[in-house]
């Protein structure tokens, strides 16, 4: 006989979630419980915990509420749902915890259970619409384990949980939690599909809702936990494989350099050289863009900015300092996007709602150390669309567009190489894709050029060919020298 599921277990799969996000902390729901039986034990009667036990029903759902009434021969608790739908199965699970632990006080002989059609002596799976548990004024006008002083805690804290905002953790993030705490193992929808309390077709249909692939989802984990190991632990490689649930070394090996351009190896020694060095400026503006916004009514500004890091080890902090709108200087994460070259990442932020003109500095916490690039104390400033940093050559956009039987292809591409004449771009490295492209602007910093043009079919990739005044092919060490075309934009 298998062993049985704990309680909270069980309630979690019912409720879809194990944590809760109220107002800035994570709760367990097995914290919430806690709290729910002090409110219900510690109060000076049985009928005094059961009125602060109905209140806190909403913390597990906002939509769920208790409405009691008191008779002069019972009180009845009637719970409801604010969406006028049925009641959830978790309601279920929480009313018979209820019930148990009362019963270990007092004998609910007269106790009963009503449905919108018939009355139940116990509790049922099935409840449509609403419930009602009548309690006998009698058997609930006893003591379980009164406590005045943890009884006027708890209510103070429900109180302070009443009207804060609460979030049920996300589906894909519980999935995502399954994954990592099991990534060593094979891995099969259908058996996370259990953990979550889904059957597998309905994961799956949840998955496709959102577009999300679960083998890319597994393979996200690895390739997060294999950087993260080969950066900063001193595992060896077959080891990492053995980690990441791979028979042998090479099927690692070979599933790395699928994901990345440089092998275990190369990443391992490229962190290490990184962490001997520290240089002093391990962080580099790459490029910034601010867009100017007059939807509202009131014009406004937004900017986002794209950071080059040197990849000192797998944790790490990113960010960048900016002056927001009200004046204030405000700090926002960046994230990472992708490897420009070994042992340098390319981050960047969400848009940022900015002052105008964009002012922002970049900061880089990494081995517990905090590194500040302000631009020699004068803060990076973007007066233009776009303001170039380290790289002679930016390509910020770069998208591909449905279009008729074909697609059509965006390009925009900024050059601070001064005397710049023509620019190539050819795709997917045929000679007869290649495309001149017209110059948008021109100033003292760098040049804007831009193409738009049709394709029959969707392009993988491209590269750009410089040509000077002199009609010289200019030399520009780059970091990337192919760009990936996106998925194309519906």
């Amino acid at each position: 006989m298998p062993p049985k599921q704990p309680f909270t277990a069980i309630l979690s799969q019912a409720i879809g979630s194990s944590y809760f996000r109220i107002g800035h902390d994570h709760w367990h729901i097995k914290e919430l419980l806690s709290l729910q039986h002090l409110l219900l034990l510690t109060a000076p009667t049985i009928k005094d915990g059961l009125l602060w036990w109905s209140k806190s029903v909403s913390l597990f759902d906002r939509s769920i509420y208790v409405e009691p009434t008191s008779r002069y021969d019972c009180l009845s608790l009637q719970f409801k749902s604010r969406t006028n739908t049925e009641l959830p199965l978790w309601v279920h699970y929480l009313t018979q915890d209820l019930l148990e632990h009362i019963s270990s006080f007092t004998h609910l002989t007269h106790t009963w259970l009503q449905t919108p059609n018939q009355r139940y002596p116990l509790i049922r799976n099935e409840y449509g619409e609403w419930l009602k548990l009548h309690f006998d004024h009698q058997e609930i006008q006893v003591t379980a384990t009164p406590d005045p002083k943890l009884f006027s805690l708890a209510k103070q804290f429900f109180l302070l949980l009443q009207h804060v905002h609460i979030e049920k953790e996300d589906l894909i993030c519980r999935l995502k939690k399954h994954i990592h705490d099991d990534i060593s193992s094979p891995l099969r929808l259908s058996d996370l599909a259990v953990h979550l309390g889904l059957s597998p077709r309905t994961l799956q249909r949840r998955l496709q809702e959102k577009q999300i692939n679960f083998t890319t989802l597994v393979d996200d984990e690895k390739k997060t936990t294999a950087l993260r190991l080969l950066a900063d632990t001193q595992l060896n490689v077959s080891n990492i494989a053995n980690q990441l649930g791979y028979d042998e070394p090479s099927n690692f090996h070979r599933a790395f350099r699928k994901w990345y351009p440089f092998s275990p190896q190369m990443y391992r020694e490229q962190c290490r050289a990184n962490r001997a060095v520290q240089q002093e400026n391990p962080i580099r503006l790459h490029y910034a863009t601010a867009v100017i916004e007059s939807s509202t009514g009131k014009q406004g500004q937004t900017g986002q900015v794209w950071i080059e890091v040197d990849n000192i080890a797998f944790e790490k902090k990113v960010a960048v300092e900016c002056e927001d709108r009200d004046g204030v200087w405000r700090r926002y994460p960046a994230f990472f996007n992708y490897f420009l070259t070994d042992g340098i990442e390319l981050w960047s932020t969400a848009n940022l709602p900015v002052a105008k003109p964009l002012r922002f500095r970049l900061c880089y916490e990494v081995d517990g150390n905090q590194f500040i690039d302000d631009n020699l104390q004068h803060n990076y400033v973007v007066n233009e669309p776009i303001l170039l940093g380290h790289p002679l050559v930016v390509v910020p956009t770069l998208v591909v567009v449905p279009e008729m039987e074909g697609v059509r292809v965006v390009i925009e591409l900024a050059c601070r190489l001064p005397d710049t004449e023509i620019i190539h771009c050819h795709i997917d490295g045929q000679e007869n894709n290649r495309w001149a492209m017209t110059k948008t602007n021109q100033n003292h910093q760098f040049s804007s050029w831009s193409l738009s043009t049709y394709l029959t079919e969707r392009p993988q990739k491209c590269h750009f060919e410089l040509i000077s005044q002199q009609g010289e092919h200019q030399r520009c060490d780059n970091y990337q020298h192919d760009y990936l075309f996106l998925s194309p934009l519906s």
